[in-house]
């Protein structure tokens, strides 16, 4: 009986195990990482699986697409990791039961450098983004930028350099564009230097370097376009900040910032001020003229001070009409003045050394430039996801206004005499387009849209003479050179992208059609202009992912370079009678070819960026600089330049967590330009560079220490001497972050710096050596209230939302 028992036990034991299915091994676990904010996927990210018990199983990084499949062995409790450098980890405990081959967890969201307290890991916002077509430094990552002027933070940007007159640099070159909030702010191009000084870092959120902007972009600027992204504090209910700076050359800098949203309706926005001063500082300059030998030597020495004040604005709002369609409106405001007064001794010798001229020149300059931008955009979602429809309106207007009042104390065979001259110039623009972004099937997307722009430049001079006789000041109608120019440019752009497990491939196409219609008036009578020009500009680019966060991307495009009121203005400046400037009225077009390769490595503590790309151009608009037989240096612009360039541009941080970090940046340049023309050509290599560390310490506290190279500049007729900066500082957070100390010390181990400069062709040769003070230590509080939360919306199409980079966004 108890066998017969036990058999029955055995044969019910053997039945239920055949009825119960077999355990399930190497269960896929699969999901997408995106950003928490914009939604859009985050490349190569680092998926960890860990056992209940935190040790390691398996560890891989998700595709270019976010996306991640990762085997565990069995059922069980696990805890999956997910990180990427530059945001916060998320952590997820699973319970697996072995029920199904995989387990789909959808969509995980990432927050970019945001603190998480009672969480362990704490996100660390990267100070450089690398991406295949732009490159983004991110200011709130720098503790410097709270207390400096955006000119010492430019400094530190990949492919930017500012030589020692504050001359901005995109790979080497003068000619780009400038936008804000990815908006046409063509006036600060040419004020760019003068607004840099001036406008205070902190009230910038990052910097976008574009070499080898899509079709979608505006084709101007042959370097490529430099988009200033200002601060949106994103809010829920309310957000405010002020900010105050100051440093011990006199210079100083105040604002705040205010967010708010209520039902539909959000908006963010901001006001600054501030004032620099650069005093006590002085040049010296000796020619050597070829073709005279009555002015064979000359020399110029000056002593000269300087201060600007500028104030800043920016306004955003936008309002939730439904859930599909909304509107935007945006203001940006710049406007600022630099004033400068000094004196200056010109010598001129024969062959033989004899002074032949002499004569001081006493001068003060007021100049007013500024930049108002205005954006109202329309955008239609539709139900398809990411597809959408944008119809906007922009207007700047930007004023250029000097008044130059000068002296002329003759000592040697020279006129005395007193001038006052006046040059009111303003640039208007205003542009009407239309965007249509349709993604098609999966890895494929298309874009369309077309654009009009109206461009007015007017420039007015007068120039009066001081009458010693009457004691008044008679206008000069000799010297009357007026400018009214109109431009007419309409564009239509496709772009079509297709993308892959491992390759992304971006074709475009733009045509523009460009009027130009003008007068320039002068005393010998007026003189007509116009001429209209058709233009194709092709954009291909591949990228390819290698795997383990290595991407290299090869890309073709072509830049456009229309000139504007700056270098069309025929306003002779000759405050000093023997070095006279204007602008060309007749200036043409210049097309620019690049091709660009690249290739970028992330990992969860470092990024490494490179570069290496060619540009040509054979019409290039180049600053030529005479010197005639009376010995007056002329300078002006023309059509006369071929330029063919290589240059590599290297990138590297690396971040501890919130520990320390080390960032480099550097570029190496060859140019080669001549002029058949002119019968002259200049070729060399020009540098720059920076190296920064910083560590943390009291917990809330951090030490940075860095150091800039550049130089070597070259030009048709000059080239720029190799110089370096150096500097430390130390910020600190107090009160749960809400107050924020921050200090630094600018060229600590020099107090005066000099800045050498030579220009050369078959007339003559120039050297030049300039002083100033650089030394100074700058101390900046910030004090924070309110909440955070929700971000004013903007119109999908706005030239920083490029979708044809390959990712995925949510639809506002």
């Amino acid at each position: 009986m108890r066998f017969i028992q036990m058999t029955i036990m055995a044969m019910l034991i053997s039945a239920s195990a055949i009825s119960q299915p077999a355990e399930l091994k190497n269960i896929t676990i699969a999901g997408v990482v995106k950003d928490s904010v914009s939604g859009k996927v985050i490349e190569y990210p680092t998926i960890a699986v860990f056992t209940d018990s935190l040790k390691l199983i398996k560890a891989q990084a998700a595709g270019a697409d976010g996306k991640f499949f990762i085997e565990i062995p069995s059922k069980g409790k696990y805890v999956l990791s997910v990180s990427m450098m530059g945001y916060s980890t998320v952590k997820r405990d699973l319970v697996i039961d072995g029920s199904t081959k995989r387990v789909d967890l959808g969509d995980i969201f990432l927050l970019e450098g945001v603190q998480m307290s009672g969480v362990t890991v704490v996100g660390v916002k990267p100070l450089i983004k690398n991406e295949p077509d732009k490159l983004t430094y991110n200011l709130e990552s720098d503790p410097q930028s709270a207390a400096s002027p955006l000119i010492d933070i430019i400094r530190k940007v990949p492919m930017l350099s500012v030589d020692g007159e504050g001359t901005v640099r995109l790979n080497g070159e003068t000619n780009f564009k400038v936008l804000v909030n990815g908006r046409s702010t063509g006036i600060l191009v040419k004020n760019f230097k003068d607004a840099i000084k001036s406008m205070p870092a902190n009230s910038i959120k990052s910097i976008e370097v574009i070499t080898d902007p899509p079709a979608k972009y505006d084709a101007d600027g042959v370097a490529g376009i430099i988009n200033i992204i200002t601060n949106k504090k994103q809010t829920a209910g309310y957000n405010a900040s002020i900010t105050l700076t100051g440093n011990t050359l006199g210079g100083y800098s105040g604002g705040g910032y205010l967010s708010l949203q209520q039902g539909k309706f959000a908006m963010t926005s901001y006001l600054f001020r501030s004032k620099y001063f650069s005093n006590k500082s002085s040049s010296f300059s000796e020619t050597e003229n070829f073709i005279s030998d009555q002015y064979k030597f000359s020399t110029v020495s000056s002593k000269y001070n300087s201060h600007g004040v500028s104030d800043q604005i920016s306004v955003e709002a936008s309002y939730d009409i439904d859930s599909l369609n909304f509107i935007s409106l945006s203001f940006f405001g710049f406007m600022g003045n630099s004033e400068s007064d000094g004196i200056s001794e010109y010598i001129s010798k024969n062959s033989t050394g004899i002074v032949t001229r002499n004569y001081l020149n006493t001068y003060g300059t007021r100049y007013e430039y500024g930049s108002s931008s205005g954006n109202l955009s329309y955008q239609k979602n539709y139900k398809k996801p990411e597809k959408n429809l944008t119809i906007s309106y922009g207007i700047d207007y930007g004023p250029s206004n000097r008044k130059v009042i000068n002296a002329i104390d003759a000592i040697v065979d020279f006129y005395p005499y007193e001038q006052n001259s006046k040059n009111d110039a303003r640039e208007v623009e205003q542009s009407f387009q239309f965007d249509f972004y349709n993604p098609l099937k999966k890895g494929s997307s298309f874009e369309t849209g077309a654009k009009y722009i109206l461009r007015q430049n007017i420039s007015n001079t007068i120039v009066k003479l001081y009458n010693q006789n009457s004691g008044e000041w008679v206008e000069d109608p000799s010297k009357v050179n007026d400018l009214d120019y109109t431009q007419h440019i309409g564009s239509f752009y496709g772009g079509y992208l297709y993308k892959n497990k491992s390759i992304t491939a971006k074709a475009g196409v733009r045509a523009e059609l460009t009027q130009n219609d003008g007068v320039s008036k002068s005393s010998d009578g007026d003189i007509r202009f116009d001429n209209n020009q058709f233009d194709v500009v092709p954009y291909l680019s591949v990228s390819y992912s290698l795997g383990k966060g290595k991407i290299t991307s090869l890309s073709y495009t072509q830049r456009l370079n229309r000139p504007g009121i700056w270098y069309l203005n025929p306003y002779v400046s000759d405050s000093d009678p023997m070095n006279i400037s204007y602008g060309n009225p007749g200036l043409n077009t210049v097309k620019r070819h690049n091709l660009n390769l690249g290739y970028r490595q992330s990992s969860q503590k470092w990024n490494l960026g490179l570069n290496l790309s060619g540009d040509y151009t054979n019409n290039d608009i180049v600053n030529i600089r005479k010197v005639n037989t009376d010995g007056v240096n002329i300078s002006t612009y023309e059509n006369q330049g071929e330029n063919k360039s290589i240059r590599l541009n290297f990138n590297y941080s690396y971040m501890n967590g919130q520990k320390y970090r080390i960032y480099s940046n550097g570029t190496i340049k060859y140019s080669d330009i001549s002029s058949p023309e002119m019968g002259i050509s200049n070729s060399g290599f020009s540098y720059s560079g920076y190296l920064m560390g910083s560590i943390t310490v009291l917990k809330k506290g951090s030490i940075e220490l860095g150091g800039y190279l550049f130089g070597g500049n070259i030009t048709l007729q000059s080239k720029d001497a190799v110089n370096y900066m150096t500097s430390f500082g130390y910020s600190h957070r107090f009160l749960n972050d809400k107050l924020y100390f921050a200090a630094y010390v600018s060229e600590p181990f020099t107090k005066k710096k000099k800045f050498v400069f030579d220009s050369e062709d078959n007339t003559y040769r120039t050297h030049r050596e300039s002083f100033s003070f650089q030394r100074s230590a700058n101390f900046s509080l910030t004090w924070r209230i309110g909440k955070y939360g929700v971000q004013v919306k903007k119109a999908k199409k706005s030239t920083t939302d490029d979708k044809m980079k390959g990712e995925t966004t949510t639809n506002p």
